[in-house]
């Protein structure tokens, strides 16, 4: 991992002064913004944080950033909405020959009542977590094909987080949405909150 240059430095600082934003991480490519990622309080709608961003860069930095490449993921403030009603209570993980089985019980607090979904592939550290976000996917029983591509750990601010990269197909075209949970000890368990993050808002 080599060090971030001074452009990316200084995108992350003209960012990271935007109201409601409490942290930015920017990946570049080939000494260019490839992918900005984006933690926020919940004061502001995220369209308009994107906007903001844009405009900064542009006035700032006379950058001009493709919106896409911009992921905006908010905290909640311990506030329960019908939009943060699920909670993970359990994830369970059995031994299947040389393949694991991930069970991912979640609640929804408003209905009362528990989905369970289930994703069996190669155990492996990597795979694994992949597992464990594709048991969230699976339930929701979501119509549209939804994939777990990556997951990361991140430090932002001082703190760590974790990132879930997910592609949704909706009528033969992709999006990728990313997910973000802080890490708080229990690393699957903050990989299922990130991929819940996405997932409820599909179903």
């Amino acid at each position: 991992m080599g060090g971030i240059s001074m452009s990316a430095k200084t995108l992350e600082d003209v960012i990271s002064k935007i109201s409601g934003v409490i942290s930015v991480k920017v990946i570049e490519e080939d000494g260019q913004p490839r992918e900005i990622h984006v933690i926020a309080d919940p004061s502001r709608n995220p369209k308009q944080i994107v906007r903001d961003i844009e405009t900064v860069a542009l006035a700032s930095l006379g950058m001009k950033l493709d919106r896409r490449i911009i992921s905006v993921a908010q905290l909640s403030q311990g506030r329960v909405s019908p939009s943060q009603s699920y909670e993970i209570s359990s994830i369970e993980v059995k031994s299947l020959d040389r393949k694991k089985q991930v069970r991912v019980t979640i609640n929804n607090l408003f209905e009362d009542e528990e989905l369970v979904g289930e994703s069996v592939g190669a155990g492996t550290s990597t795979n694994l977590p992949r597992l464990v976000g594709e048991a969230v996917i699976e339930a929701f029983n979501i119509d549209s094909p939804v994939s777990v591509d990556d997951v990361q750990r991140v430090f932002l601010a001082g703190k760590e987080f974790v990132l879930v990269h997910l592609t949704v197909q909706d009528d033969e075209k992709e999006r990728a949405e990313v997910g973000v949970a802080p890490l708080e000890g229990d690393f699957l368990k903050a990989v299922a909150k990130a991929t819940l993050r996405v997932v409820k808002d599909l179903a």
